[in-house]
Parts: C-alpha cells; structure tokens; sequence
C-alpha cells in the first residue's frame, strides 16, 4: 500500500509539470499571451522544485540511513508525519528497518558479552595478534601466564623466550598450525598452539597458551620409572652372571677354606676357570656397550640446519639400506615427489631413516613375513614435512607400542634399546615427532615429522 502512495504522489506531480508544460506551450505559440504564459511558467518553476525537493529529501533519509548501517549507528531520528502519506509510508518503512538493525546490534552486542565472559572464564590462555605484532584481545588466564596486556607488542614475550616472538609470527600450518612448549622464569612450562585466520583486512594470529607442569613433571616421573626399570634390568642381566661365576670360580681353588696348591689343580678346573673367565668378560663387554649407548643417548649431537633435498636424500639411504642382508627379497614401493626441500640437518636425518629401515628389513626377515613390503611415502604441507616408512611385518602388540620409544627396551635378542629412544630425541631436538601408527591396511608405520622453518641458531 505504500508503494501505491508513492506511485501516485509521482504521477500527479508528473502530470502537472507535464501539463503546465503544454499550457505554457500553446498560450506562448497559439495565443501569443506572454504575460499568462509567464504567469504558468512560474506555476511550472515551483512544481518541477517542488518534485525535487520531493525527491531531494527522500533520498537525503535514505543515505542517512543507510550511512549509519555503514557506520554500524542505529540512532538515525525518522522526521515527524509530513502530512504526505507516500513519503510518511517511506519513512515508516526505513524506521521499520531501523528497529529491525537495532535488535540485530543488541543482540550481537549481547552474544559478544557472552563469549568474552565465556573467554575470560577459561582457564587456558587466549589472545590475538595482528600483524603488526600487536596483542588486540587477551584473557585474564593468559595475562597471568604470559605477562601480556592489551595493546603490549609481541616482543614482551622475550622475557619468556628469544625465540618465542618469531614461532608466534611465524608461517602457520593452514590445516593443523603450530605447537610448542616454552618455559617462564617462574619454571612453569607453557604449551603455546598458533592457528590463523584471515579477516577482510587482515591475517590474525589466534595463540593458545596453557599450563601443561604437572602433566610434564608426571610423564617425566613416570618415564624416569620405566627407565629405572630398564636400567636394572639391563644392569642385572650382566651383573648377575658376572657375580655367579666369580663365586664358581671361586670353589674352584679353594677347598676346606684353604687356596689349593697348582698340583692340586685338575685340567678340567682349569678348563671351567677359562671358560668362566670368558663368559665374565663377555659380559664385561656388554655392560661397557651398555654405557657406550646410554652416553650416546644422553650426549644428541647439536643440529646443524641447512636446505636438504629429501627426494634425493631418501633415494641415498635406500641406496644405503640395499646392504642390509635379504634386502633384495623385499619389495619397495615409493611415492616420492621429485623437489621437495627442507631446512633440516642431513647427517642426523639420515641416521634416523636407516634405523628406520634397518628395523622395518630386519623384521620382515627374521618373521619370514609372506610377500614383503616396505612402503616409503614423502609429503609437504607448507614449513611441515612427513616421511612414513611403512611394513607388513606382523603387528606391534599394544603393551609394547606403549614402551618402544623408551631408552633400552628391546625385544631383540641382542638389540641395544637405543635405536628407536635416539631416533625419536634427535628429531625432538630438531622440533618434529615420530609417531608410530597400525594403520587400516595393516601397515606397521613410523612417521616423521618435521618443521622445515627454523630459527637462526644461537653460538
């Protein structure tokens, strides 16, 4: 109905114009009456002003109005009735719409109250940062943690870490970000995780940072207990043949409390000296390799990173690997993407990928696993790199996929436990993962993981 106002306000003042045109026309050129035709021409002045006013201030209201949605203002003043009713029709039309703007304000206004509430509340640490370094948004949790307020730069976090400004601004992974754990001078270590998202004008970093203390110095207990354990195993496995014999060997020359004279002695206690002697430095030579690793373990080499083509790299330690005994009898299967790099230290990389695979060959073999495989697979994401070495050896039992990585714990005979709890620390060291999976096909699955960006290292 408002529309059919509006419609014919329009018409009518056309059709005055149009006829007062026409007036003008005919008395001016048939009648030749100039002072009537002036007469009309002003009549028809005051009417084509009168339709532009008309327009002028409807269109004036609605710029006005929609100047403030643009400006996010509800506060536009619709005028009083004006006595027209298709312009009173308009503007109660965009007073209608206004009202409806108005709730919608309140109530984003009202949800955005909720989730800061809900933020403040949490008891993990949540701020942003825009590009430029700046802290836009911080709840209580991570002020207390961190240090940081509202509007503080990133570079305040140099009193937790150096390096932490930089892992924060840092490239994010699009599908997964970025974690890592830093330590405050208060010794409270702190899980920082980094997603992002891109604003209409911007990328903002979102940065999690929670408290994870007790849940390190737990795991840390308890893997100092598992290791404990080996290492008394290990220890006794020696030890006690060691003090055995040495007591056996013992009875040998002594009789009635009393060392025997060499006369006395028989070639078989002789014989059985010597071979004791034998089994006690064996055994000697074990405990010493013992320490030997546990040294290595405890002793990583410093990394030193620079750009790897791991296409080729891989190919080089397959190319290694083909020395291991049977290697012929199993059958590779690639997928090995040609150039793809990573910032990465080559010598320590390649130590990892040949335990790797020495483990995957020596496990196929020695279970004379039916049609053997190993499967390697390289992919990148952005700054992060995963090399899977796959193998349909028979499956990992739960109970020891739980200890593998663990310093010493073998279930080879003569292994030494130190390949796997290496492998894993040196690339800890080098800020990836291995992670070991059973995957649907069966596969028994080591994946690497690497952060390919790193910081410039310290001397």
């Amino acid at each position: 109905m408002s529309y059919k106002h509006f419609y014919v306000s329009i018409i009518l003042r056309l059709l005055i114009i149009i006829l007062l045109s026409v007036a003008i026309a005919y008395l001016y050129f048939v009648k030749h009456e100039l002072i009537l035709s002036s007469l009309i021409l002003i009549m028809l002045i005051f009417a084509v002003i009168n339709i532009i006013r008309y327009f002028n201030g409807l269109n004036r209201w609605i710029a006005s109005f929609l100047l403030g949605i643009e400006n996010d203002d509800t506060t536009l003043k619709i005028p009083a009735r004006t006595n027209n009713k298709a312009i009173d029709d308009v503007y109660s039309g965009i007073e209608s719409l206004n009202q409806l703007f108005r709730q919608i304000k309140l109530d984003i206004s009202a949800q955005e109250q909720y989730f800061r509430s809900v933020i403040d509340q949490s008891v993990t640490g949540l701020f942003s940062v825009n590009h430029g370094g700046r802290i836009i948004n911080i709840n209580p949790a991570a002020t207390n943690l961190t240090g940081l307020n509202e509007y503080h730069h990133i570079n305040s976090l140099n009193a937790i870490d150096k390096k932490l400004p930089a892992f924060i601004l840092g490239p994010s992974n699009k599908n997964v970000g970025k974690s890592t754990i830093f330590e405050n001078p208060s010794g409270q270590k702190l899980l920082f995780k980094i997603s992002e998202i891109q604003t209409n004008t911007e990328k903002i970093k979102l940065v999690a940072v929670s408290d994870i203390t007790k849940e390190l110095d737990h795991r840390e207990i308890d893997s100092w207990i598992k290791l404990a354990r080996t290492l008394s195993h290990e220890i006794m496995n020696n030890i006690t043949p060691i003090t055995t014999l040495s007591k056996v060997i013992s009875d040998y020359f002594i009789s009635n409390n009393k060392i025997l004279r060499k006369e006395d002695m028989s070639s078989t206690t002789i014989e059985n000296t010597v071979k004791g002697l034998k089994v006690i430095e064996e055994r000697g030579l074990g405990l010493i390799n013992f320490v030997e690793n546990y040294r290595k373990f405890t002793r990583l080499p410093e990394p030193h990173y620079k750009e790897v083509n791991l296409s080729s790299l891989i190919e080089s330690n397959l190319i290694a690997a083909s020395a291991y005994p049977e290697f012929e009898t199993i059958k590779l299967e690639k997928i090995i993407p040609e150039d793809i790099s990573c910032s990465t230290d080559e010598k320590l990389l390649s130590q990892v990928m040949l335990n790797l695979l020495k483990n995957a060959v020596e496990v196929l073999i020695i279970e004379r696993t039916l049609n053997p495989k190993i499967k390697i697979r390289l992919s990148k994401n952005d700054h992060a790199v995963k090399i899977e070495i796959s193998n349909n050896g028979p499956q990992i039992p739960p109970e020891i996929k739980e200890q593998i990585f663990i310093p010493f714990f073998t279930t080879k005979e003569n292994g030494s436990g130190i390949g796997l709890s290496l492998s894993k620390q040196i690339i800890l060291q080098m800020g990836g993962d291995i992670v070991l999976t059973i995957g649907k096909d069966q596969q028994t699955t080591f994946s690497i993981m690497l952060n390919c960006e790193h910081l410039p290292q310290q001397h």
